[in-house]
């Protein structure tokens, strides 16, 4: 199954207009106004994607949100999706950090029904609802009880490349 289809069934919008697309476009709808649950080596991480291009990152063990961007582009590995944040975000002495994902990657990470439309944990507010753990995995339903599913947001505009 290729990655781009996988992934929408994944994110849970195996009928959307994103599944007709391909390349940047069909990634960037996949993203676009939505919170996405990943989980990998560094642990359990949760990422607000703004259409504006600014990424809301709730990363484990860290008491603020982490700001910074994100963008998709188009390389010679296809489309790729990539965030960038600023000097200090997750270490003393840390210079910044740009981590990009090929569809194939970051449907790797991204957790089976974890993309969720919104800012479903108020990440724009620059406080995240409570400290993340690393590790255990934070199984989705541990969140449902305190978190509503928001609606979709409004139109994202295009993709950032």
């Amino acid at each position: 199954m290729p990655a781009r289809i996988a992934l929408a069934i994944l994110l849970g919008s195996a009928t959307s207009p994103a599944m007709a697309q391909t390349g940047v476009d069909a990634l960037f709808d996949l993203l676009c106004g939505r919170t996405t649950h990943f989980y990998d080596g560094q642990g359990n991480q949760i990422e607000y994607s703004a259409g504006d291009g600014t990424a809301y990152l709730w990363f484990n063990g860290i008491e603020d949100v982490i700001v910074g961007t994100w963008g998709v582009y188009e390389t010679d590995e296809g489309p790729q999706v990539c965030y960038q944040y600023p000097p200090l975000s997750f270490a003393a002495e840390e210079q910044g950090s740009t981590h990009c994902f090929t569809e194939t990657a970051l449907f790797e990470t991204v957790v089976q029904g974890g993309s969720f439309n919104g800012d479903r944990y108020g990440l724009r507010d620059g406080e995240p609802p409570y400290l993340l753990p690393a590790h255990p995995f934070q199984p989705l339903e541990s969140f449902d009880a305190d978190f509503p599913r928001l609606p979709p947001e409004p139109l994202c505009g295009v993709p950032i490349s």
